[in-house]
């Protein structure tokens, strides 16, 4: 059995240490930490098959964690005039909660996790259309304009159809955006 050098030993660990300080130097975090943040949307929308639904208030609620790069057990609750274009009105009820992550690679930008448990059905009387987690979405699905504190989802998302063909698909994709005027106003997404 060959003995490893010292010399050799103190490299490798000063190569591991190096390795961290870049691999902590490219880590994100959501600040300020540990704080709660909420948000809401006067033009949210989601289109599914030909059904076209949007409300008049949307709000999400969540929290930052401790040198997070996420916001956690964030809830999304669409509360006022939601209707089917062209159609009438609609109710549209959600349970559980979601997860923003943000992006590493790209700057003020963020995914949208559905988690286990998160269900959101939009109900019209000929058809409910049904939003269920687990769910990972495309990447870069949202982005923050820290200037003007505002959370901008453009989120593509599986749903399932029950009842009239009329409401769309009995499965497939569905797209939900919405602007989110978020509080608080340090809110930052930090490279």
């Amino acid at each position: 059995m060959t003995a490893v050098p010292k010399v050799g030993v103190l490299v490798a660990a000063a190569l591991l240490a190096s390795a961290a300080v870049v691999t902590s130097a490219q880590a994100v975090s959501i600040n300020p930490d540990n704080t709660a943040v909420s948000g809401q949307s006067s033009n949210m929308s989601f289109s599914y098959g030909v059904e076209f639904v949007t409300c008049d208030n949307a709000t999400m609620d969540g929290n930052t964690g401790l040198d997070s790069d996420r916001i956690s057990d964030l809830v999304l609750a669409f509360n006022t005039n939601c209707a089917v274009a062209g159609v009438g009105p609609a109710t549209v009820d959600c349970v559980g909660d979601v997860t923003l992550i943000a992006e590493s690679d790209v700057t003020d930008t963020g995914t949208l996790e559905l988690n286990e448990g998160f269900e959101c059905s939009i109900t019209r009387s000929v058809c409910t259309i049904t939003i269920a987690g687990p769910q990972t979405t495309q990447p870069g699905n949202l982005s923050f304009d820290e200037a003007n504190d505002v959370l901008s989802a453009d989120v593509d998302i599986q749903a399932t159809r029950a009842g009239s063909l009329l409401c769309g698909p009995s499965s497939g994709t569905g797209n939900l955006t919405a602007d989110y005027s978020t509080f608080p106003s340090t809110l930052t997404i930090d490279p």
